[in-house]
C-alpha cells in the first residue's frame, strides 16, 4: 500500500460560495511506482511471464507518470510481456475472461477494489491469501476480516489463512517447493468436491465440511 488517494492530502471546508467541499490528492513519485513494479515483474517473471498494468491514463496525470514508470522498468525485464488496460476495461475482462489474468499492477485505489471483485468473481474473499511487500520486510494475512459474527461456529473458510504463510514462503524465504505442498494440500480439499458455506448455495448438492474438517483432510 504505496502512494494515491489512501495516503494523499484531505483538506474539507466551505467555499467561497458557501458550500460544503472535500479536496483529496492523489500524490505518486517516481520511486514509489518503481518499487511497486519490481514487485509485479519479479513475480510475473516467475510465473506466466505477462503482467497486465493497470492503469486510467486517459484522463489521470498520475496514471501518466505511472506508465512512464512501468516502462521504465520493463526495460530490464525483457522476457516479461506488458499488456496496459484502462481500469474501467479491465473490470468488465474480469468478468468475462478472468483466466486471461495471472499477474496485475495498479495504484492503491485500483487494486482495492479490483482485489475485491476478483475475489467475488472466485466466489469468497475467504480464497484470498494477501501480502503487503517492502523492500526490507513483508507482511502477509488473509484479505477478508475477522467474521466476528460466525465466530465459534467452525463454518469459517480457512483457505487464505492457511494460504498466506504459503505465500510468505515463496515470496520472503524462496521455500518454492513447501509453498507448492500448501496450496496443492489445500486445493486437494475442493478437488475431492468438499465446499464451505461461504462458496454454497443453500441447498446446493455439495459436501459441506467445517473450518476443522478442512483442516483434518
Amino acid at each position: 500500500m504505496v502512494g494515491g488517494l489512501y495516503f494523499g492530502n484531505k483538506e474539507t471546508g466551505i467555499n467561497e460560495d458557501g458550500k460544503r467541499f472535500v479536496n483529496e490528492s492523489l500524490e505518486y513519485d517516481e520511486d514509489q511506482i518503481k518499487r511497486n513494479a519490481k514487485v509485479a515483474f519479479d513475480t510475473a517473471q516467475k510465473r506466466k511471464k505477462v503482467l497486465h498494468n493497470i492503469h486510467k491514463s486517459n484522463v489521470l496525470k498520475s496514471s501518466v507518470l505511472w506508465n512512464e514508470v512501468i516502462e521504465e522498468v520493463a526495460v530490464d525485464y525483457p522476457d516479461v510481456e506488458i499488456i496496459h488496460i484502462l481500469v474501467d476495461a479491465a473490470a468488465t475482462y474480469l468478468c468475462l475472461n478472468p483466466g486471461q489474468f495471472d499477474v496485475m499492477v495498479m495504484e492503491n485505489m485500483f487494486g482495492d477494489i479490483l482485489s475485491d471483485q476478483g475475489g467475488g468473481i472466485l466466489g469468497s474473499l475467504g480464497l484470498m491469501p494477501s501480502a503487503c511487500i517492502g523492500p526490507k520486510k513483508a507482511y502477509y494475512e488473509p484479505s477478508h476480516g475477522s467474521a466476528p459474527d460466525i465466530a465459534g461456529q467452525s463454518i469459517a473458510n480457512p483457505y487464505s489463512m492457511i494460504g498466506f504463510p504459503g505465500d510468505d514462503a515463496e515470496m520472503s524465504f524462496n521455500m518454492e517447493d513447501e509453498a507448492k505442498k500448501v496450496w496443492h494440500a489445500m486445493q486437494s480439499v475442493f478437488a475431492q468436491g468438499y465446499s464451505t458455506p461461504d462458496l454454497s448455495k443453500p441447498g446446493a448438492d455439495a459436501k459441506m465440511i467445517s473450518t476443522d474438517g478442512v483442516l483434518g483432510i
